[in-house]
């Protein structure tokens, strides 16, 4: 019964990037991971780990929906990078979509703001025609530099997240972006 009722998201995801040639298995529950970017208002439905490429591990977290607000997912990425640590100042940049009338409007372009350190992260990744398309269609996006229990860096999109392989190639590259980005310490 309890298996039945279990929010699958987590399960969906290792399929689509299986299916589109991403080796991904499911981890075990109660991981130091699954307190990266962890709030109250949020619960972690367990990580999915990658063994090869930049990104290494897949947090995914639900908000659980009440009377009158919808359940919300955030895919959390992992990119691990010992050399984070040297950097004195939390680098936290995401995205803002403009549109073309407020509110309802169609996105029309994605920018990147935020405190990039002076790493020149935010304008690198805003003059990339690929990663504002995969902004554009996935959601907003976030990169944080992670110093905690977790040494490197989260990329978190703030919806449920089924990628494409062109998405998957993107996401690849915004993390080349963060790994080759110059350190500022």
């Amino acid at each position: 019964m309890k298996e039945t009722l279990r929010d699958k998201t987590r399960d969906g995801l290792t399929h689509a990037l299986n299916s589109i040639g991403i080796k991904a298995e499911m981890a075990e529950r109660d991981r130091d991971e699954e307190k990266i970017e962890d709030s109250w208002y949020q619960r972690s439905l367990g990580v999915i780990d990658i063994p090869e490429g930049a990104i290494r591990w897949i947090n995914v977290l639900k908000q659980d929906g009440g009377k009158n607000n919808p359940p919300r997912w955030w895919i959390v990425m992992g990119i691990p990078d010992e050399s984070s640590a040297s950097i004195s100042k939390q680098i936290k940049i995401k995205t803002k979509r403009k549109k073309s009338f407020p509110l309802f409007g169609k996105v029309i372009d994605v920018i990147w703001e935020g405190e990039d350190g002076g790493t020149g992260l935010a304008k690198t990744l805003s003059d990339d025609v690929p990663i504002k398309t995969l902004a554009k269609r996935s959601g907003n996006l976030e990169i944080k530099s992670q110093s905690g229990i977790f040494q490197g860096w989260s990329l978190t999109v703030d919806r449920k997240f089924t990628p494409t392989r062109e998405d998957w190639v993107t996401v690849e590259k915004i993390s080349d972006y963060i790994l080759s980005s110059p350190r500022i310490l």
